[in-house]
């Protein structure tokens, strides 16, 4: 088998070729990203590289496929790259699982020389068992492997709406639109919590308008920005559909999902909450979730927080709902108790090879967490 470089020649196949691995989880999903596999890495990515294995037996047919996002990110007040590996998908061929697995560490050094990274993250859903375990799980060290270190823990935390009676959020907290009246200010505090917050994506102007000019569809209202009594910014998110780059379409629930779809179909008949898509396996059709992704969230508190929610929920439409990335030790963004939602856990772990040094931020007493968003997950 031979290990090339992807390039847009490669687009239909990968996508045939992707489009075949369901994620497999509490909801079984198939990920499909229309007319180009590439969209959601030139969206999410500043730069990035795509590996596939093929197979000169079978007509070049693809075997193996995985993917590399570079980013810009800010690490101790220090301008570094990283690296995001992700989308990795291998045939049930057993020739091409322990080819794949020769070349899987020699790939990674080589994103690293290429790119000038300094470290590698992969997402794991701890809701497969069999993703968990296939990279994971303790191994013995007759092959050269990458070594998978838990960084952090968190929950993909989807919101469908509020209780019935649940108070107003408050009133004093004046959210708006972000605006060239106050785009200054939220870049400002965006700078200044990213001194907290490890591997942030923003950290200036420049990085700001790099991030939100790469998101198809995006509007400058679809930041919010919260203020205070004396205008201060205290607080901010932005919301934004995928739906042009890829969209996750249901296959089947598990008993747990399928049992909060119904309790999702009850209260929107109430008039409480919005509702998860029909499964492919009840309709015979594909229809994708409808949702929206919190990005870049700040809040001094948590009941400004709970206040931003409910305005980037408000500006959806009535059939979306709100998905973000919250860490298991960030309680400051756990989901206000007053709403109706579900999770689904997650880790990210950071890659590094055999013979690398343990970086500090993976010692337990580096207590910041880093940003996570769902739009890489």
């Amino acid at each position: 088998m031979r290990l090339e470089v992807a390039t847009k020649a490669d687009n239909e196949e990968l996508l045939k070729f992707y489009s075949s691995f369901p994620l497999n989880g509490l909801i079984d999903l198939k990920v499909s990203r229309g007319s180009n596999f590439f969209a959601p890495y030139q969206t999410l990515a500043d730069d990035f590289r795509t590996y596939v294995l093929k197979d000169p037996e079978k007509g070049n047919q693809i075997e193996a496929t995985a993917s590399f996002l570079i980013k810009d990110t800010i690490y101790n007040n220090k301008r570094i790259r990283i690296a995001h590996a992700t989308d990795l998908r291998v045939s049930n061929s057993r020739k091409a699982i322990i080819e794949w697995t020769q070349h899987f560490l020699p790939v990674l050094q080589q994103i690293q020389s290429d790119f000038k990274t300094e470290y590698c993250f992969s997402h794991i859903n701890l809701s497969d068992p069999t993703a968990f375990n296939t990279f994971v799980r303790p191994r013995t060290m007759k092959r050269p492997l990458p070594r998978y270190f838990l960084y952090r823990k968190y929950n993909l935390i989807s919101l469908h709406g509020r209780y019935p009676f649940s108070p107003k959020p408050l009133e004093f907290v004046k959210i708006r639109p972000a605006s060239e009246a106050n785009v200054d200010a939220l870049i400002h505090y965006l700078a200044y919590r990213s001194q907290f917050r490890p591997f942030t994506s923003v950290w200036d102007k420049e990085s700001f308008l790099k991030k939100i000019h790469r998101l198809p569809g995006f509007k400058p209202e679809d930041f919010l920005v919260a203020f205070d009594s004396y205008e201060n910014v205290v607080g901010c998110l932005a919301h934004w559909s995928p739906q042009e780059v890829h969209q996750y379409i249901p296959l089947s629930y598990s008993l747990r999902a399928h049992n909060f779809r119904q309790f999702l179909k009850f209260g929107w008949a109430m008039g409480w909450t919005r509702r998860l898509t029909k499964p492919y396996v009840s309709t015979g059709e594909e229809s994708p979730l409808n949702y929206r992704v919190l990005m870049n969230i700040m809040a001094n508190n948590e009941d400004i927080f709970e206040s931003l929610l409910w305005h980037a929920y408000q500006a959806a439409t009535p059939n979306q709902f709100l998905i973000y990335a919250q860490i298991e030790q960030d309680y400051r963004l756990a989901p206000p108790p007053t709403w109706i939602q579900a999770s689904i856990p997650h880790a990210l772990y950071c890659m590094l090879a055999p013979d690398s040094q343990t970086p500090d931020f993976l010692h337990p007493s580096h207590a910041q967490n880093p940003e996570i968003e769902a739009t890489l997950i």
